[in-house]
């Protein structure tokens, strides 16, 4: 019993120093992957609510278009861009670009682009080729939509086709 008392062995302050050291490095090494794994999380939440307003702009203007009605800038509150080659970032929208829009009611982060086509359709293969009742017109319009997010940063980008009075052919 004497000798456990009396024995001398013990931690030495540069055995805690080491000790504590590698303990931190350990605790900041997965203190950062938290870290950046919460900054992923969040991205990811920014970039899906983009993509769900993206999802709804486009489901809005196709049910527009298969009721008859073409969207414009007033009945959507997006920025109706023209071409698809007029996409352009919010932040590089001019003054005198803004001064035409009422950003009251329009968002810019919000654009879209509609271009109609007209598509031929034979419906009765028997009919002579002169005659018009074979074929069948339709109005197909190509619908884009760019939804800018995480301060115009980046963009969700949705592509569709409808046409007047439905889908179904």
């Amino acid at each position: 019993m004497k000798k456990i008392i009396n024995d001398q062995n013990g931690v030495t302050l540069v055995e805690t120093v080491v000790a504590t050291a590698i303990i931190a490095i350990l605790l900041v090494t997965v203190l950062g992957a938290l870290l950046y794994g919460q900054k992923m999380v969040v991205f990811s939440d920014v970039k899906n609510n983009g993509a769900a307003q993206a999802q709804d702009l486009i489901d809005e203007i196709m049910t527009m278009i298969s009721k008859g009605t073409l969207p414009t800038n007033e009945n959507t509150g997006a920025y109706n861009v023209g071409t698809v080659a007029n996409f352009i970032d919010p932040k590089l929208i001019t003054p005198e670009k803004l001064a035409l829009i009422d950003t009251s009611k329009i968002d810019t982060s919000k654009q879209f682009v509609i271009k109609p086509n007209t598509v031929e359709k034979v419906i009765d293969e028997n009919r002579l080729t002169s005659d018009p009742l074979r074929i069948k017109k339709y109005t197909i319009y190509n619908v884009w939509v760019r939804v800018y997010y995480n301060n115009s940063e980046s963009y969700v980008e949705l592509k569709a086709y409808t046409k007047k009075d439905g889908v179904g052919v």
